[in-house]
């Protein structure tokens, strides 16, 4: 009996020690009532039953680009504050509305230390963009500071969509108001061009709502082999008008500057600055460029490359290359190689391409130019089809039809055929006539259509078989 009464004394304690540890238990204003929190009990998810508890731990999974901290910092959570399931659901949300993540859930379980460990799972946007800055009263090194105080997901790189992208406007907006600016800004996806000249790579710009100033007037400065004024009129064919940022005119640098440059044999001309200025005259911005034209450079050899060695071959003797080359003139090339790539394509290899390349010794000051030959798959002739003509008439455009059922096709074969019929003054009263191609892409078989319009042709004695078929 003594035995029993000490148990039933024991009992009695445990519970009252248990209901005193439920009261000093913190509750949210309005507590949900549900089985005591354990701590190796099973995890709880957001459907379970969750009372407001302190966070003990937050643990951010699957991030490879942005800073665990700064994915805490973006969802408001702190460590020590009260967590319960609308808590996390806000912390999600807010997550999602950044704009950096395709992705994100999270689950949580009761801590050893009585409060919660939550997790969240984050599947990022896998490609930032740099940002830059045009027409602003203000450097990108001036706004990038202001934008990771606003966003601590900011890097200096930021996802390409329209809601982080007007979000980021919005906040230099607030920079741009704190200076005394009272700037409106856009931002859009741009094409960046390298120190090169070459365009290469995507960036964020935010320029003025209002549009970007216009270039009014390009000068430069540093030219010798080229006259500033040539220069100056050459580029102004093209830049008058449009609006101003830098790599918009480094764009039209590289395709109406360069090319007379290496004309010339100089290959590594660079413009190492550019700077603008509200313009006295007009409504826009002078632009002045500095030239660094560099050294000439010598030919050395001109070889093609790519095709087999019949390709290759066929494409030099199409190409005529100029039997005396020393200075490096890649303008030739380039010419060289149109040449070579229709004589390609007039042979039935409808989707070559040959292209100028060139490889520079900056030691030696030389060039080797390449004709790059990428030659495709020979397309072959199928069928012909008239239409238009009487049985007569369609019977003498089938003799003058050169190209056989399984002959390489070259390319724009009906348009010449046409051309040469029309030239000929074959038939009288011949109104409009079209030749359309029906190119498969997967037989590499063309066969072709040819639609003759008009009042009923008098018909001429035909040309003998093949006379003008060929090219």
């Amino acid at each position: 009996m003594p035995r029993i009464l000490f148990v039933l004394l024991l009992l009695v304690s445990f519970v009252q020690a248990q209901n005193a540890g439920r009261k000093a238990a913190p509750a949210g204003p309005n507590p949900v009532a549900g089985p005591p929190l354990t701590p190796n009990g099973p995890p709880l998810t957001p459907n379970s039953v969750a009372r407001d508890f302190p966070l003990d731990s937050i643990t951010i999974e699957g991030n490879r680009i942005l800073s665990t901290a700064g994915i805490i910092a973006a969802s408001g959570l702190k460590k020590g504050a009260t967590g319960n399931i609308a808590v996390f659901d806000a912390a999600r949300d807010r997550l999602i509305a950044s704009g950096y993540f395709d992705l994100v859930s999270y689950h949580y379980k009761p801590a050893t230390a009585g409060g919660y460990d939550v997790t969240f799972d984050v599947q990022e946007i896998d490609t930032l963009y740099p940002v830059r800055i045009d027409g602003l009263p203000a450097t990108l090194d001036d706004v990038i500071p202001f934008l990771k105080s606003k966003d601590p997901l900011f890097t200096g790189q930021m996802p390409g969509t329209q809601q982080v992208i007007r979000r980021t406007a919005n906040e230099i907006e607030q920079y741009l108001e704190s200076k005394g600016h009272a700037d409106k800004v856009a931002g859009e996806m741009i094409t960046a061009f390298s120190n090169d000249n070459r365009p290469g790579h995507f960036e964020v710009d935010f320029t003025p709502a209002r549009g970007l100033p216009v270039v009014s007037a390009v000068s430069f400065e540093g030219s010798k082999v080229i006259s500033a004024i040539d220069l100056h009129n050459k580029i102004s064919e093209v830049a008058f008008g449009q609006p101003f940022t830098e790599d918009g005119v480094r764009a039209l640098l590289e395709g109406q500057i360069v090319p007379l440059y290496e004309a010339k044999g100089y290959m590594r001309v660079t413009f190492p600055k550019i700077t603008s200025q509200p313009s006295t005259e007009v409504t826009g911005v002078d632009v002045k460029v500095a030239v660094d034209e560099g050294v000439e450079y010598k030919a050395t050899r001109v070889v093609a490359t790519g095709g087999s060695a019949a390709e290759n071959e066929r494409v030099l003797k199409a190409a005529k290359i100029p039997q005396e080359m020393t200075v490096a003139n890649f303008d030739q090339i380039r010419d060289a190689a149109k040449r070579g790539q229709d004589s390609m394509r007039h042979q039935g290899f409808l989707d070559a391409r040959v292209t100028a390349d060139k490889k520079i010794d900056d030691v030696k000051k030389t060039v080797q130019f390449l004709l790059v030959v990428n030659a495709g798959p020979e397309y072959k002739f199928g069928k012909l089809t008239v239409n238009g003509l009487g049985l007569d008439g369609e019977a003498a455009i089938r003799k003058m039809w050169s190209v056989k059922t399984g002959d390489p096709f070259p390319e724009g074969y009906g348009d010449y055929f046409l051309s040469k019929v029309k030239e000929e003054g074959l038939f009288d009263n011949l109104g409009d006539t079209k030749a359309k191609q029906d190119i498969n892409a997967d037989t590499h078989v063309v066969d072709t259509t040819l639609d003759f319009k008009g009042s009923p042709p008098k018909e001429k004695a035909p040309r003998r078989p093949g006379e003008f078929g060929g090219r």
